[in-house]
C-alpha cells in the first residue's frame, strides 16, 4: 500500500510590484526549491505593464510604442499562453507543487470556491482553464510550466484593473501588420473586475481568502495559517535571483526570442506612399524590401541603400534611427540628393512609431 505523503504547506506575499522580480521569484522556486513533499502559494502583483507568453510576438501582441510613451514595461515570461495586462488592481497567484501533483482544475476551483464563499459571487472554470463569472465574463486566464520534477500553475485575477489601459495596450500598432509566424495568438474575451460585483473584494482581503482556503485545503488549522511577506528582489535570501532577472529584462529575451515573422509597414507621405516589409528573426531584419508608389520620382539610388543599411539591424527605434541618420549623413556629404525625402522619412517613418 503507498502512503500518503505528508506535505509542507507555505504561502508567500510579494512585497515587490517589479514584473522582472516576481517572475524571476517564479523561476526560482521552480529550480531551487525541493517540491517533493512541498506546496507553495505565491501571491503578487506588478506595477503597470504587459506580460507575453514564451512563443509569442510582442509586435503582435502590443503597442510597443504606447508602451514605451505611457512607461509600462513589457515583460516575457517562462511559461507559455497568451498576452496579459498587470496593473496593481490585477492580483496573481502561482501554485508550486511536484510535477506528478500538478491539477490547474484544483487550483482554480479552491479559488472560485473561496470568492464564491466570502463575495457570493458566481464564479466557475470553462474548458480553457478560465475562471469566468455566470454571465461567462472572463476575470482570470492560466499558464503554466513543468519542469522534470516540479511544476507551477499561475493565473491572474482582476480585482480592479484599469480596463481602458487594458483595452488599449492589449493591441498592435495600428500601421503594422504581421505575417509568416508561428508564434502563440492570444485569444481576446469580453472581461470583469470583481470589484464591479462588490466594492470590498480588494488585494489584502482576496489574498486572506485564497491563502485561508490553500491552507484549508491541505488540513492545516487556523490557528497554524501563515502568510508571509517576502521581498523577492533580496539576493541575499534568494542567491542567483539577480541574474535571473536580469535576464528576463535583457532585449534579446523579450523581443530576441520572437518566432521569425514578416512585417509589413505603410504609409502616406507627401513623395509618394511607402511600404516597407521585412523578414525578421531573432529581432533583427534578415531583409527587405521598400517600395515608393504614387510619386513622380523614385529615389531609386537612395531605397536600394536603404535596403542594404536596414539588413541586420535590430527591429528596434533606435538602431533604425541610426540608420537613417548616417545614411542623411553620407548622402548630403555626397551631394547625391537633396535628402528631403530622407528628413520627412526621419521624423515621420521611424519617429512616428512604425519601428519601435
Amino acid at each position: 500500500m503507498q502512503l500518503k505523503r505528508s506535505l509542507d504547506i507555505f504561502v508567500y506575499k510579494s512585497t515587490s510590484h517589479n514584473v522582472w522580480v516576481n517572475l524571476s521569484f517564479e523561476d526560482w522556486i521552480l529550480s531551487k526549491v525541493d517540491l517533493t513533499c512541498r506546496r507553495i502559494l505565491f501571491l503578487w502583483r506588478n506595477s503597470p505593464c504587459v506580460v507575453i507568453g514564451r512563443h509569442q510576438n510582442p509586435w503582435l501582441e502590443t503597442n510597443i510604442a504606447v508602451l514605451r510613451d505611457k512607461g509600462v514595461l513589457l515583460a516575457r515570461r517562462r511559461s507559455g499562453g497568451g498576452a496579459v495586462y498587470h496593473d496593481l488592481g490585477n492580483m496573481n497567484c502561482t501554485v508550486f507543487t511536484h510535477r506528478q501533483d500538478y491539477e490547474r482544475e484544483r487550483n482554480l476551483q479552491l479559488v472560485c470556491e473561496a470568492l464564491n464563499r466570502g463575495w457570493g459571487l458566481d464564479l466557475s472554470v470553462n474548458k480553457h482553464h478560465d475562471i469566468i463569472s455566470g454571465n461567462q465574463l472572463k476575470v482570470s486566464g492560466s499558464s503554466s510550466k513543468l519542469a522534470k520534477d516540479s511544476a507551477f500553475h499561475h493565473f491572474t485575477l482582476l480585482l480592479c484593473a484599469d480596463t481602458a489601459n487594458m483595452t488599449t495596450l492589449l493591441r498592435p500598432a495600428p500601421l503594422l501588420s504581421l505575417t509568416n509566424t508561428s508564434a502563440t495568438l492570444s485569444r481576446r474575451s469580453s472581461t470583469l473586475n470583481l470589484s464591479s460585483r462588490s466594492h470590498d473584494i480588494t488585494w489584502d482581503a482576496a489574498c486572506s481568502h485564497i491563502a485561508s482556503a490553500f491552507y484549508s485545503a491541505h488540513d492545516i488549522t487556523l490557528t497554524n495559517q501563515r502568510v508571509v511577506e517576502v521581498e523577492p528582489g533580496e539576493e541575499g535570501g534568494f542567491p542567483g535571483i539577480t541574474k535571473m532577472a536580469d535576464e528576463l529584462k535583457d532585449w534579446y529575451w523579450i523581443y530576441g526570442k520572437t518566432p521569425k515573422f514578416t512585417l509589413k509597414a505603410e504609409n502616406e507621405f507627401k513623395f509618394g506612399h511607402l511600404v516597407f516589409t521585412a523578414e525578421v528573426e531573432g529581432g533583427a531584419i534578415t531583409s527587405c524590401d521598400i517600395i515608393l508608389e504614387h510619386s513622380s520620382s523614385t529615389p531609386t539610388a537612395f531605397l536600394n541603400n536603404l535596403k542594404d543599411a536596414l539588413t541586420g539591424t535590430l527591429l528596434w527605434r533606435s538602431h533604425v534611427l541610426a540608420v537613417f541618420q548616417q545614411l542623411q549623413t553620407s548622402m548630403q556629404q555626397s551631394r547625391k540628393s537633396s535628402c528631403v525625402m530622407v528628413d520627412d522619412l526621419d521624423t515621420q517613418f521611424c519617429v512616428n512609431k512604425l519601428f519601435m
